[in-house]
């Protein structure tokens, strides 16, 4: 069996680095950048769907955006079991002001730099306690695009539970 992480939105690997997969096989998907215009289904066919092996067994392990992958992915391949760190496993669970998002366009304000220099005021309410964790996330956003980000937003935003073949159990951590 393989285990896949799939790090939430503006992160990186390393949002996994302290926890412990005893001997089980690893994979590590990157985000990439999304095509003009792009669902969430076709991206996750392009990017993550390449890198699984028909042949593998496979469990998902997704953290907030990553869950939602990892539900798409579910959508287009089997895979055994799919583990949610603090995300949501149905549109119902997305807080209302996100669905906003994308009607407002609000996320077209969203840019690494205002996020990056604003952790001040909103990274200890967000998880941040730490100065070296505000570190650490400022280096995973500065290697993530402005297109990316606000297609994440906008793909958040509006986001759908798809059906997943056949139904794959979901494990929810928060």
């Amino acid at each position: 069996m393989k285990i896949y992480l799939i790090p939430g939105l503006g992160y990186d690997h390393r949002i996994f680095e302290k926890l412990d997969f005893e001997n089980n096989s690893l994979g590590y998907l990157k985000w990439i950048e999304p095509k003009q215009n792009e669902d969430i289904n076709a991206y996750a066919k392009r990017m993550f769907c390449k890198v699984l092996d028909e042949t593998d067994e496979v469990v998902l392990i997704g953290h907030s955006l990553g869950g939602i992958m990892a539900q798409e992915i579910a959508s287009i391949k089997k895979v055994k079991k799919i583990i949610l760190i603090s995300s949501i496993k149905s549109r119902d669970e997305l807080p209302w002001y996100f669905k906003l998002v994308a009607p407002l366009y609000v996320h077209k304000l969203f840019t690494k730099e205002l996020c990056i220099n604003s952790i001040k005021y909103w990274g200890k309410a967000h998880g941040f306690e730490h100065e070296s964790d505000q570190v650490l996330f400022k280096s995973m956003l500065a290697l993530q695009t402005n297109n990316y980000l606000q297609w994440a937003l906008k793909t958040l935003s509006l986001w759908k539970t798809p059906n997943l073949i056949p139904r794959t159990p979901i494990v929810q951590i928060h």
